[in-house]
């Protein structure tokens, strides 16, 4: 669990850090750098589009060969985020896409005050299909 005040978004590498450490042992460094983006994706966005701070956690579960990754991002806006259709030369507004690309699964949780925005990451298993994907035919 990490906090990153909005006068400190200098601590947006230190999550990267602290995530990269995490997942030490994940076995796919793609999914590993997918991850780090979108968890800088997440909180930068927070920190621009609100006024407030945002609140980290990231987890591991399951077991070896079928983990997954769970990274939540939670803020006390009210606002949800929304998918932009940013254009070539945009220099933002693509948060969402890539998380849309690069994640198994994702959601916003509507909080009290506030929401969450999380994803999840699936471990391949030894074949490097994802758990729940139908094994390729030979």
């Amino acid at each position: 669990m990490l906090t990153i005040a909005q006068a400190e978004p200098e601590r947006i590498a230190e999550a990267r850090a602290q995530l990269r450490e995490l997942l030490h042992d994940w076995p796919s460094d793609d999914q590993v750098d997918s991850a780090v983006l979108l968890v800088s994706e997440m909180l930068t966005n927070v920190l621009v589009h609100t006024d407030d701070d945002a609140l980290l956690v990231a987890e591991v579960s399951g077991d070896p060969g079928e983990r997954r990754m769970r990274i939540e991002v939670t803020d006390t806006s009210d606002s949800l985020p929304h998918k932009r259709r940013p254009g070539e030369l945009a220099s933002s507004g693509r948060g969402l896409v890539l998380t849309e690309l690069l994640a198994d699964e994702w959601g916003v949780s509507p909080r009290g005050e506030g929401k969450t925005i999380w994803f999840e990451l699936y471990e391949p298993t030894e074949s490097g299909e994802l758990p729940g994907e139908p094994e390729s035919a030979a």
